[in-house]
């Protein structure tokens, strides 16, 4: 072989360039390689698309410290509130994908806010790990209300169209679209009242600006609230004597579910992991108890499972928003 130095200068230099690009990228490779079989190594952040102290937050807290014990690695909560959760979720579309920035998938953000306008990203711009809750909506009006079934509910809404008043966390939401959905169905109409959070809702609520409204389990027992009916295939558990909206005649159903997910392009090794991590983290005794006091039903999914999910509620709630015009709106 001949010597290199014997080669003319330029001859020489091109071939240093190139064994030192072969040489850079081996090295890369192998400190990628070296990473994944590493992960995680440092903390990990979870963004949630709404504020402290809400159903979601609460969710994630939950997950955040069993994921924590299963990885060894601590996971930081970061709130990112803001345009219906979405603020948070475009945050997340737009981070690395190497399993150090996560998120928690919600219902709206996820499957209903990009079926309303240009979010920027839709469910197919996320990995999704897996899904950990699905809590179905329940109707619910005050202990002194006259409706003591769905079915008065129904009558009164037909009697005097659009003069049955129901409340939601703001327009474009679940809880918004499974009333809307309802009276749909059953051929109905009542009067919209969009309100900025659960919390000022209940209190339209019990000052009678608004007559029902859907929410979940925990608000009806919270605050001593009658139940009407449950936007779920079954009954649940903890509230035997309450029927179902499919039972009465109206097949639908409504919840508030999420689970976790990640910026498109995950490495495989990484989500691999990660799903793991969370199947493993979801069924330990100390999160099925905090969840358990939640009357929020554990609904694991692993991650195909779960993006397939996704998948069909974006499709469901698109065709909702457009029956509505909602997407015309904006």
């Amino acid at each position: 072989m001949t010597p290199l130095r014997l080669f003319p200068r330029a001859t020489r230099l091109r071939a240093l360039r190139h064994a030192s690009a072969v040489l850079f990228s081996a090295t890369c490779v192998a400190g990628t390689a070296q990473a994944q079989d590493d992960f995680p190594s440092r903390p990990i952040t979870m963004i949630v698309p709404f504020g402290p102290g809400g159903t979601s937050d609460i969710m994630a807290r939950i997950l955040q410290k069993s994921l924590t014990d299963v990885l060894g690695k601590g996971v930081v909560i970061e709130n990112k509130a803001g345009a219906g959760g979405a603020i948070g979720m475009a945050e997340l579309a737009r981070a690395a994908h190497d399993g150090y920035t996560l998120g928690l998938s919600v219902v709206g953000p996820e499957a209903i806010q990009p079926a309303i306008r240009n979010t920027g990203y839709t469910p197919d711009s996320f990995d999704h790990i897996c899904g950990t809750y699905n809590v179905p909506l329940m109707m619910m009006v005050k202990p002194d209300s006259s409706w003591n079934t769905l079915q008065d509910v129904i009558d009164d809404a037909k009697k005097k169209p659009g003069k049955l008043n129901y409340g939601s966390s703001g327009t474009g939401t679940v809880l918004h679209l499974s009333m809307q959905g309802l009276m749909d169905a059953a051929g109905a109409s009542a009067l919209h009242v969009p309100y900025k959070s659960s919390g000022e809702m209940v209190t339209g609520l019990m000052g009678g600006q608004i007559d029902i409204f859907d929410e979940t389990p925990t608000v009806s027992r919270q605050y001593k609230l009658r139940p009407i009916a449950l936007f779920s295939e079954t009954r649940l558990q903890g509230y035997p004597d309450v029927p179902t909206v499919k039972e009465l005649g109206y097949p639908i159903t409504f919840s508030v579910w999420g689970g976790l997910i990640a910026p498109k392009g995950l490495p495989r090794d990484v989500r691999g992991k990660l799903e793991a991590a969370c199947d493993k983290a979801v069924h330990t005794p100390a999160y099925q108890d905090a969840v358990a006091k939640l009357d929020t039903p554990l609904v694991y999914k692993d991650g195909a499972a779960f993006g397939a999910f996704v998948s069909a509620e974006f499709a469901r709630y698109g065709e909702i928003v457009k029956k509505i015009g909602l997407d015309k709106q904006q």
